[in-house]
């Protein structure tokens, strides 16, 4: 801890209430298509990333007893699960394929991470890195997504497939735990925020260099 109250208090705290809140930001979608009985345009299968990466993270916050990891992962495995219950319902068969993968690989994944914790680790330092490696693991794949929406931004000039309250979200999300991150030098938790929160930067600046052009509807994105 760096002693610094708002550092280390405020900070996180902010950022977990900010984390839930994105969490919780595709929910009046999902909503939408149940009511309508059509998923429309929205894309169900980041909701089982989802999954994966609030359980990561949770775990590797009650190794860690802290809090601000903790809460707001617990929330998202709820949330997570329901919109992924919501979804499948409504999905087509290709889609409910990749959705009953990636659920299948996270239930097979994350009790073999929680036997090798519990059995294999040799110290409480090995076994909270297990569960950052997956967290950033995840990250990862989260943030490897947006790239193919930049690059679409730039080749069309068009930036309407950017979604500015989700990408601001993402902003303030990432620079809250990379500031955490670096005030209680955990590596796990600065580094993939950190990097998140410069994809989430050049996101904004590409709304603003290339302006949204009427006539195209920005497909639904969920990022971690």
């Amino acid at each position: 801890m760096s002693g610094n109250v708002l550092l280390d208090t405020v900070t996180p705290a902010l950022g977990a209430v900010v984390s839930t809140a994105m969490y919780l930001s595709p929910m009046k979608a999902v909503l939408r298509a149940s009511r309508e009985k059509s998923l429309g345009e929205l894309n169900p299968l980041p909701f089982g990333v989802t999954i994966a990466n609030c359980i990561a993270w949770l775990s590797y916050g009650l190794l860690k007893h802290d809090p601000f990891v903790t809460a707001p992962n617990a929330a998202g495995v709820l949330i997570a699960v329901f919109m992924t219950l919501t979804a499948f319902g409504l999905a087509d068969e290709a889609a409910r394929h990749k959705m009953r993968f990636v659920c299948c690989l996270t239930a097979g994944v994350m009790p073999l991470l929680g036997v090798f914790t519990a059995f294999g680790a040799k110290d409480s330092e090995m076994q909270k890195g297990v569960w950052g490696l997956a967290g950033n693991v995840i990250c990862l794949i989260y943030y490897a997504a947006p790239l193919s929406t930049m690059w679409e931004v730039i080749r069309t000039r068009n930036s309407a497939s950017i979604l500015v309250p989700l990408t601001m979200m993402n902003t303030m999300n990432a620079a809250l735990w990379t500031t955490y991150g670096v005030a209680v030098l955990d590596v796990y938790i600065w580094l993939p925020n950190g990097i998140g929160l410069a994809l989430s930067v050049l996101q904004v600046a590409l709304r603003l260099v290339f302006p949204a052009r009427t006539g195209m509807l920005p497909s639904h994105q969920h990022h971690s």
